[in-house]
């Protein structure tokens, strides 16, 4: 067995043009940027153990369709195939993630971006970008022995009002002899400070990213991948103050940094990580969520038309701007249907790093399946990967289901239904005896 991996960093910039547009609140509409208040960027840190390869991406977005170039095109299959063929990586040993940040393009489809002028231009370059991201990874390698740390963060808060809350951040560190590092972290907390305003930024994640390749010496990156953080927030919400994206950033890396510096006056408590890369993946269907019968839909639409009507003779901006609102709801349950009952195919995957399993989840996990996905990860150590590989929407459990809530309600965030919560733990057991 070898003594060290074969690793590598690669990192691109992918700020898109001004005329590429986010996702507005009310009414649901696409909404254009007036500029750049920091840069958002593509990082892939490339993987080998000798015996196999994989390559983990991760992209300061909210998230990836499959369908974002149309429905006849496969976007991120696209990618993969593209860096496998610049790589030879296996497709099926790379993972495409994205932190979820609400300050950047609608790459998630809530409205069909492709419609846009330009878009269509816009996304294929991107994926030339992540693909570049993922060739220089691999054509940057060094060999570096990994070791493994954690502590926890006071930043997030449940903003469902339940009680599961997951503040740990995992530090895996790969350093080199001549004390080269790749950080790789993965912490769980919404993007969402200064979402929905008309500048780009990666939020509090660009932060962490950026501080700690700053402010660690020899670092070659830092890659942010994002937990089960479907229903957990800022303690600071959206406050839209960029104070609060920097106080909450430079807290999550403070704390990787004490923990790196832990790790390196105390090696014999952080043993290294043995030199073990197994990847495994499945492409699962999901049951959709329920919908709404035809009759229940002509009336919606029939509701739409008189909301419609009534804001064309309304003065109040009060009152018209209530009559926005119930005609943006509508519109998000339409577009869901739209989507039509399924079912949905998701991948579900899993790399083993060392003692460490990664677990890529192509949608929203509520905390409480990360928190599940760690305890089913023992004596290894879970790192549950949320908008992986795709967008099922949020993956939350029957519990929640009943209690209701923005996150179960129907619109294009909503697409598989609760049994996706259980099925998703028995398809990582079933991984898990496979890299074991």
């Amino acid at each position: 067995m070898r003594r060290e991996f074969i690793v590598g960093f690669g990192k691109v910039c992918i700020n898109p043009p001004l005329s590429i547009p986010y996702l507005g609140f009310c009414p649901r509409r696409h909404d254009f940027f007036k500029g750049i208040h920091d840069a958002l960027y593509s990082r892939a840190l490339y993987l080998s153990s000798g015996d196999e390869e994989a390559i983990i991406i991760a992209t300061n977005t909210i998230g990836f369709s499959k369908s974002i170039l149309g429905e006849k095109r496969d976007f991120i299959k696209e990618i993969k195939e593209m860096i496998e063929e610049k790589t030879g990586v296996p497709q099926s040993n790379v993972m495409l993630t994205s932190s979820h940040i609400h300050s950047t393009p609608d790459t998630l489809n809530f409205r069909p971006l492709v419609k846009v002028p330009s878009a269509k231009e816009w996304l294929e370059k991107l994926q030339r970008q992540i693909t570049l991201s993922a060739e220089t990874a691999f054509k940057e390698r060094f060999t570096a022995s990994l070791r493994v740390g954690s502590g926890e963060v006071n930043v997030s808060k449940n903003r469902r009002g339940e009680r599961f809350l997951d503040r740990e951040v995992v530090v895996m560190i790969f350093e080199s002899m001549s004390r080269d590092k790749i950080f790789l972290v993965n912490f769980a907390c919404h993007p969402v400070i200064v979402q929905v305003q008309d500048l780009i930024s990666a939020d509090y994640v660009g932060v962490v990213e950026n501080k700690i390749e700053e402010a660690v010496s020899n670092t070659r990156g830092c890659i942010f991948t994002q937990g089960a953080c479907g229903d957990i927030n800022p303690i600071c919400d959206d406050s839209r103050d960029f104070n609060d994206v920097y106080s909450t950033g430079i807290s999550i890396a403070g704390e990787i940094m004490k923990i790196y510096g832990e790790i390196s006056l105390s090696k014999s408590d952080y043993l290294i990580e043995p030199v073990i890369l197994k990847a495994r993946s499945k492409e699962v269907s999901f049951p959709s969520r329920p919908l709404l019968s035809q009759a229940e839909i002509k009336e919606l639409i029939r509701e739409k038309e008189e909301e419609e009507m009534k804001a064309k003779y309304v003065e109040s901006n009060n009152e018209k701007n209530e009559i926005l609102k119930k005609i943006c709801r509508i519109e998000d349950i339409l577009a869901r249907i739209e989507e039509g009952n399924g079912p949905f195919i998701g991948e579900l995957q899993m790399i083993r790093v060392g003692n460490c399993i990664l677990f890529g989840i192509p949608g929203e996990p509520f905390c409480e399946l990360g928190v599940n996905i760690k305890a089913a990860s023992k004596p290894f150590r879970g790192v549950p990967i949320g908008y992986a590989n795709g967008y099922l929407g949020y993956i939350a459990p029957l519990s929640s289901w009943r209690k209701g809530g923005y996150e179960v309600s129907l619109g294009p965030w909503s697409k598989v239904g609760p049994e996706a919560f259980d099925k998703i733990i028995e398809v990582f057991k079933e991984l898990k005896e496979n890299i074991i």
